[in-house]
């Protein structure tokens, strides 16, 4: 016997609430923007069109995108849509139904206002216990940005098209100029001589283009880039595997090692290189370290970078990061740089043979090179050409080059290497630990470029991106706070924790405006500028 229809045409008592399960996420979304204060945060609020109907409110816009991005949906349009099929959305924004240009430019319009949502979001992980405030893993992650890799340029690749234009130019001019000795033109070489002019124009504004491009490409070199994207400024030509290389950004986040929550994040347009001192600074801030309290930090050795470990180290926070592989020029790898021991107190290397490499001093400076080398200082280390030529190791150690250029073997040794080899006896004697970093910090990726499919960037500009990824962010601690607390005791500790705020706001801004603190025990704390 076949199932009965239900008849379409039947009137019904129907109530949006009862339409919606009891824990569903949207109940969370709607308890947690309803408590903020959307003013005070920054975002903005719209008043009345003139003539026309009032503004949508900023907290329909922000539910809608925190509920489209929760279940993989974040175009504007396809939100539009969301609006006005979606039980759940129509619920949680209740019946209002904004254009996709309403949304998208929402989206635009606020990014600050969007970054602080998820740090006060994160203030309330905190104050509930949810961040382990003692240990974080960081990673980084390429995203593709709203600019295609035809569209991104160096200064080789202006000079190929500068090139190829010239020897197409070249060509046509001789095809002209063999065109001017024919004495009598033709009806077919006149529409040759007309052809010939049309691509000559169309290549000198070519040209006219990459040599405009050339300019910009020698003027971002002397702000220290490499490359200038012309349809997203700020993205940026980054290897991605192998020999795979991507237009966008690298995002570089932090997360707990207790619940996997994601602390902070960075949004960036270079390499891992440079970029560990500050994410891991501002773990710091978000877990409201105290000085000389020590945060650990785990990393991958896309992050080992000596002027990092030491900022690190600067700022009272523990570095255990994967130990990258210097590059060494010698063939036998046991007369390599880490095979020679330093002694600290006398300032100088022994070799394998025991032999004194020793300093006179004087600190030399190494240049930059792009984004790969920050510049720095360093000092060398010799061994007296005697000793070396007597070694029955000299040519492996030394090379045949040094000893004809009367040079002993020679060593560098940075400003930052005691930091880098503090790092290393710390990573050999804590990979129990470090076997962690994947399982706090690489997941995260896995969910939202596999699983939700934000592999890309739908908005242009640095800022702008940053605003995505705090939505993005924000909706990831919420979806993974709820799995560890569930819905009902979610909604229960918003609360808790908001309407004390509320009440303390009002009492406070009638004296002066507070400056936001944190969550302790359910409650905020606030202090008076």
């Amino acid at each position: 016997m076949l199932k009965t229809h239900q008849d379409r045409n039947q009137l019904q008592m129907l109530s949006l609430d009862t339409a919606v399960d009891k824990n569903s996420i949207v109940r969370v979304i709607d308890v947690f923007v309803d408590l903020l204060d959307l003013k005070e945060i920054g975002f903005i609020v719209k008043g009345q069109i003139k003539n026309g109907a009032p503004a949508f409110h900023a907290a329909d816009l922000l539910k809608l995108y925190y509920y489209g991005y929760s279940n993989r949906v974040r175009s504007s349009r396809r939100l539009d849509r969301e609006a006005t099929t979606n039980l759940e959305a129509i619920w949680l924004i209740k019946g209002c139904r904004p254009g996709y240009k309403t949304i998208a430019n929402f989206r635009k319009d606020n990014p600050k206002a969007l970054k602080k949502v998820f740090r006060i979001y994160n203030r309330f992980l905190l104050g509930q216990g949810l961040f382990d405030t003692e240990c974080v893993g960081i990673d980084g992650s390429k995203f593709q940005g709203q600019n295609s890799t035809k569209n991104n340029y160096n200064e080789k690749k202006v000079t190929q098209h500068l090139n190829h234009i010239e020897k197409q130019t070249q060509h046509y001019l001789k095809e002209m100029d063999r065109l001017d000795e024919v004495e009598t033109e033709t009806e077919i070489e006149l529409e040759q001589r007309i052809e010939l002019s049309e691509k000559l124009n169309h290549l000198q504004k070519r040209k006219d283009k990459y040599v405009d491009l050339d300019q910009k490409v020698k003027a971002a070199r002397a702000d220290g880039h490499t490359q200038v994207s012309t349809t997203d400024p700020d993205a940026r030509a980054l290897p991605k595997r192998m020999n795979v290389v991507q237009v966008g950004y690298n995002v570089v986040i932090a997360a707990d090692l207790k619940n996997k929550l994601i602390t902070n994040f960075k949004v960036a347009n270079q390499l891992d290189t440079y970029l560990l001192a500050d994410v891991a600074k501002d773990a710091r801030v978000v877990l409201q370290k105290k000085k000389d309290e020590k945060l650990t930090v785990l990393a991958d050795k896309g992050f080992d970078t000596g002027s990092e470990l030491k900022a690190c180290a600067e700022n009272d926070i523990t570095t255990i990061v994967a130990v990258k592989k210097r590059l060494s020029n010698k063939k036998n790898k046991a007369f390599a740089k880490n095979k020679f021991y330093y002694d600290e107190e006398k300032n100088e290397y022994r070799c394998p043979e025991n032999e004194a490499l020793k300093t006179n001093g004087t600190w030399y400076q190494k240049k930059a090179y792009g984004q790969h080398r920050a510049e720095y200082k360093f000092q060398r280390y010799t061994c007296s050409l005697n000793i070396c030529r007597a070694c029955p190791h000299k040519i492996d150690c030394v090379g045949q080059s040094n000893l004809d250029k009367s040079k002993g073997r020679i060593i560098e040794r940075s400003n930052f290497e005691s930091y880098i080899e503090e790092n290393t006896e710390r990573y050999k004697l804590n990979k129990e630990l470090y076997r962690n970093r994947q399982a706090i910090v690489e997941h995260q990726f896995g969910i939202i470029k596999r699983q939700w499919g934000f592999d890309y960037t739908l908005l242009k500009t640095k800022k702008k991106v940053e605003a995505e990824f705090a939505i993005i962010f924000t909706c990831y601690n919420l979806r993974r706070s709820v799995s560890i607390l569930g819905i009902p005791e979610l909604i229960e500790r918003l609360k808790a924790a908001f309407v004390f705020v509320n009440v303390l706001l009002q009492a406070i801004l009638k004296k002066s405006k507070p400056s936001f603190s944190i969550i302790k025990n359910n409650h905020f704390t606030f202090s008076k500028n």
